[in-house]
């Protein structure tokens, strides 16, 4: 079977989806702060090393798959939501291109947010800040902008997905780059920022057609779809799985027509 990375694998979608996967008989290897395989902080330069050193010496080099779960709800302040958030996970996806590039049937997945399509006001040139910039510039511009600096982040690993997922060093050396945004999941993280008397009146005027959250392991298992041969023709694209809030918001958001041509 394959070997696979799960970042932010101790708890919530990481956490189920290490699960799932390990019950399907692949090989995992977990990433977070504590609680599983490798021990890193992903918001700064020194754990992303540690995290890669760790994968790659488990996995001999050659990895099969990588699910970027680890994440944070963006109340812990700026520095630490833009660090996590995109640096991070662009770090591990860089450090870990070369091993999945050896695996088989190679997959990555990052994990954004339907908070990308849902939060008023969120420019698109928020987004595309990340792409072009340094961790320090992105935490100098979010000053001030409190919250507003996770959606913007997971716009931008939405964007970076749609990207280079089609580009040479990905799905030329074999790489299938997909995401995921979910919805209101039933996590640690997200009951915090639901209960917090900043963001709890925000939470509660979300419709939610399904009229539920969603649980880890409705994540979890487009997560492996993702990674798996099954999903062998789908490239560069970010499935919302969110109990319909994107398709009740924004019912003609897709497809986008080309513009005519000149």
């Amino acid at each position: 079977m394959s070997t696979i990375c799960v970042t932010g694998a101790s708890n919530g979608i990481g956490k189920a989806t290490k699960d799932l996967l390990e019950s399907r008989g692949h090989a995992v290897i977990g990433v977070d702060l504590r609680g599983t395989d490798i021990s890193a902080d992903l918001s700064n330069v020194e754990g992303r090393q540690t995290a890669i050193d760790g994968v790659l010496s488990a996995c001999g080099g050659r990895l099969d798959g990588l699910a970027q779960c680890a994440g944070v709800n963006g109340m812990g302040g700026i520095d630490l939501t833009v660090k996590v958030n995109f640096f991070g996970v662009m770090a591990l996806a860089s450090g870990l291109r070369e091993a999945l590039s050896k695996g088989t049937n190679p997959a990555m997945v990052l994990v954004s947010s339907n908070s990308t399509t849902m939060t008023p006001g969120l420019p698109v040139e928020d987004g595309l800040f990340y792409l072009s910039h340094t961790e320090e510039e992105c935490i100098e511009r979010f000053q001030g902008r409190g919250w507003m600096t996770y959606p913007a982040g997971k716009l931008a690993v939405a964007f970076w997905v749609r990207m280079n997922a089609v580009k040479p060093e990905w799905l030329g050396a074999g790489i299938r780059v997909n995401g995921i945004a979910p919805g209101i999941v039933d996590t640690q993280m997200t009951q915090q920022a639901a209960t917090n008397e900043l963001t709890k009146a925000a939470f509660e005027q979300i419709p939610i057609p399904i009229n539920r959250w969603g649980q880890p392991a409705e994540m979890a298992e487009p997560i492996a779809f993702l990674l798996s041969p099954a999903s062998s023709y789908i490239v560069g694209q970010t499935i919302f799985a969110d109990g319909g809030i994107d398709a009740l918001l924004q019912p003609t958001a897709h497809p986008h027509p080309l513009p005519p041509l000149n």
